[in-house]
């Protein structure tokens, strides 16, 4: 989500809520740095501590759901997760976003003098100094990947990041959880939790009802997705699964200087561009002025006068073998 912005290629643009499927790359590019700040250093810490005894002498099997541009995989190899070889899956319903991924992860790997080769089309192998890598693209549902029998109890790893509230929990994570062997681990993070922010407060109460609005946009898309990490944060606490770490992943945005990052000027724009898009007219008439509150908001972006919040959760869980 770096260099995706040479790529050049827009697409439209997406509602405010973390969904990665139509994202415009540049939005992808710059929630990176967005991401790094936000997600949780203890669970990560915790995930860093038992992949090694869940994979024990194997090479670690990695799957991600919803890869979007690649940038996870980069954070994971950045951040030192990995220790030794590995195969990483890298998955997404977008056949966009797994091309304009391997652009991006060109450039990161050329820009951290790694070595990047593609000896198939979906198939890759990521040499850095310390470890090899071996890459594969595919483009899948996570739907379609639950109900895979062929690959369950193969996976040590399986990685979510902020695109679970567009999966139905119920139905597909079980599934999912399956893929995963027995003490396998469940990395799922910046799952939105029903809060979002924006500072100063906008006069009247317009944007109460544009928050309610946007909130109950998600719950029409997906019954639980404005909620979606208090609900994981029960579903893996069931029978069978082991929550071994969870914390706060808040997005939160405030200038400096009456400035921002660039990331962060195109993060806020996109965000509020979203939800005046998701609002406008989608399911009977927009809420009352709404379009002024878009404006009033873009301008104190450009202002460096706009704070943001969204409350987010990461969680880290382990599948016991009794798991069906």
């Amino acid at each position: 989500m770096e260099t995706e912005n040479s790529a050049g290629e827009l697409m439209s643009s997406p509602p405010a809520d973390g969904l990665e499927a139509g994202f415009d790359p540049h939005y992808l590019a710059a929630k990176k740095s967005i991401d790094d700040r936000a997600l949780n250093r203890y669970v990560w810490t915790a995930l860093c501590q038992a992949l090694p005894q869940t994979t024990g002498e194997e090479p670690a099997n990695i799957v991600e759901i919803g890869a979007g541009i690649g940038t996870m995989l980069a954070r994971v190899v950045d951040w030192g997760l990995l220790t030794g070889p590995a195969t990483y899956m890298a998955t997404d319903c977008d056949v966009g976003h797994l091309r304009l991924a391997r652009r991006y992860l060109a450039a990161w790997a050329n820009e951290q003098g790694y070595a990047l080769h593609w000896p198939e089309k979906q198939r890759g192998r990521l040499c850095t100094e310390d470890i090899e890598i071996t890459l594969v693209f595919e483009t899948v549902r996570a739907e379609e990947m639950a109900r895979r029998t062929e690959s369950r109890g193969t996976f040590h790893l399986l990685i979510a990041h902020a695109v679970l509230d567009l999966i139905d929990l119920p139905a597909v994570l079980p599934g999912l959880l399956s893929q995963l062997t027995d003490n396998g681990l469940a990395y799922f993070t910046c799952n939105f939790d029903g809060d979002t922010l924006f500072l100063p407060e906008h006069p009247g109460e317009e944007e109460l009802e544009i928050l309610r609005r946007y909130h109950a946009s998600m719950e029409a898309r997906l019954t639980g997705a404005s909620r979606t990490g208090r609900r994981l944060l029960s579903m893996l606490q069931r029978a069978g699964l082991e929550l071994l770490a969870a914390g706060s992943s808040d997005w939160v945005i405030h200038p400096r200087h009456r400035t921002y990052s660039g990331d962060e000027v195109v993060f806020l724009h996109t965000l509020i561009a979203g939800v005046e898009q998701e609002l406008a007219g989608k399911s009977g008439p927009a809420p009352p002025g709404l379009a002024v509150w878009a404006r009033t908001r873009h301008r104190q972006v450009e202002d460096g006068t706009l704070t943001f919040l969204a409350r987010n959760l990461d969680l880290l869980a382990r599948r016991r073998p009794s798991l069906p």
